[in-house]
């Protein structure tokens, strides 16, 4: 039985799909990857092909006209294209018997043998159940009996003509229509949907609960997702395993060839300070990350971060966690050697207390004298003398 990935992208969302063959190759040889697209140049597969040769990767060029999904419906423009439909073309475009379609926001982070391996039980899709809607697949990661698919009368123009009337979740909706009750429920592993952390923390509280505990069924995730708008690639993101993106985006053919550890990211730290703000003035800032470049600054906000902040990004020990989730505020105080509260405006103060819970210092500017546990842990500095501060971080 023939296997194969495919991917679709266009040429705008080339970085990503880039990534993601990255990933592919780095845990698969011998495996060739189709991607179905209507813009990237000839010169760009004979440049990853010639890279991957060595392990008998060939990124396959599966190009197809884009008059053909002109006139399909997308319901979030903001992050998606007509290139979301691109996978029904499958069964005209990719001839294995057994294809793996994998959405491009998406990176492997392990072998997909098993997957591969899979019985899909006489079904023709083997998917993972959509975090947010019970019951129904996520049509990023499709396991597809293609051999079956082929056989399907009109399978892709028939699908192609519903997907131009609008719907809730454009293709992913008209894949659970049409495959109802003919689709395998995969580990949940092999479509770790992480995106979701952001919109459910702020907009359905109530459904975190069941998300956590699909994300623990899911560890350690073969293919991590990152769905939603919410991308590792942003300027800014929210949402966890941002680095783990960075890590194959950043790989050079040569380290894919010879599998070697995934490169570094940030470097290590010998301190790291966290702050919470509702304000995007915090005194001194600027000076205490020219002065303490081996110390790191990690800054949260329930919010968007205002020009002041983000413009501070040219320090590399300065790390922004706008919109910040649960996950990423449990990791902070987690890694955090001290609380730093420099910043202007209001206080979250369940975030100091639980620093301090754990016996973290609380270096700050301020006096806390209706909070006894706070006031214990104190060191109390003048804003206007930022050497004392320095002096204390650099004991630390």
């Amino acid at each position: 039985m023939s296997e194969a990935a495919a991917i679709c992208a266009d040429y705008g969302y080339l970085t990503p799909a880039e990534t993601l063959i990255k990933s592919i190759a780095y845990h698969n040889h011998d495996l060739p990857i189709y991607l179905l697209n209507t813009n990237i140049p000839q010169e760009w597969f004979l440049n990853i092909n010639r890279r991957l040769a060595p392990i008998n990767v060939r990124v396959v060029d599966a190009k197809f006209s884009a008059s053909v999904l002109k006139d399909e419906a997308v319901s979030r423009t903001e992050y998606m294209n007509t290139m979301i439909y691109g996978r029904l073309l499958i069964p005209q475009l990719v001839p294995a018997d057994r294809v793996l379609y994998i959405d491009s926001d998406s990176v492997v982070d392990r072998s997909l043998q098993p997957l591969f391996a899979t019985d899909l039980e006489g079904k023709v899709v083997g998917a993972v159940e959509d975090y947010s809607m019970p019951g129904t697949f996520n049509s990023g990661v499709l396991l597809l009996d293609n051999t079956k698919l082929k056989a399907i009368d009109n399978f892709t123009t028939d699908l192609l003509a519903k997907g131009q009337e609008r719907t809730s979740n454009d293709d992913q909706t008209l894949l659970n229509q049409y495959f109802k009750d003919n689709w395998l429920q995969l580990d949940y592993g092999y479509n770790l949907q992480i995106g979701l952390d952001l919109t459910l923390f702020y907009n359905e509280h109530h459904s975190l609960l069941r998300f956590y505990q699909l994300l623990k069924k899911a560890q350690p995730g073969t293919i991590i997702h990152y769905s939603t708008s919410d991308k590792p690639w942003n300027f800014m993101s929210s949402g966890r395993l941002r680095e783990k993106w960075w890590q194959y985006q950043s790989l050079e053919y040569s380290e894919i060839v010879r599998h070697a550890p995934l490169p570094t990211i940030r470097q290590h730290y010998r301190t790291r300070l966290f702050t919470f703000t509702q304000s995007e003035q915090l005194d001194n800032l600027e000076t205490l990350l020219r002065v303490l470049p081996d110390c790191e600054f990690n800054v949260a906000a329930w919010t968007n971060m205002g020009d002041a902040l983000l413009a501070l990004t040219k320090y590399p020990n300065l790390h922004l966690f706008p919109a910040v989730v649960e996950s990423n505020i449990d990791m902070l105080i987690d890694q955090a050697d001290g609380y730093l509260d420099i910043n202007e405006g209001g206080k979250e103060l369940q975030f100091i207390e639980r620093c301090v819970q754990r016996n973290k210092p609380l270096l700050s500017y301020n006096e806390y004298p209706d909070n006894p546990v706070l006031t214990a842990a104190l060191q109390k500095f003048d804003r206007e003398q930022p050497d004392q501060l320095i002096a204390a971080i650099k004991r630390l």
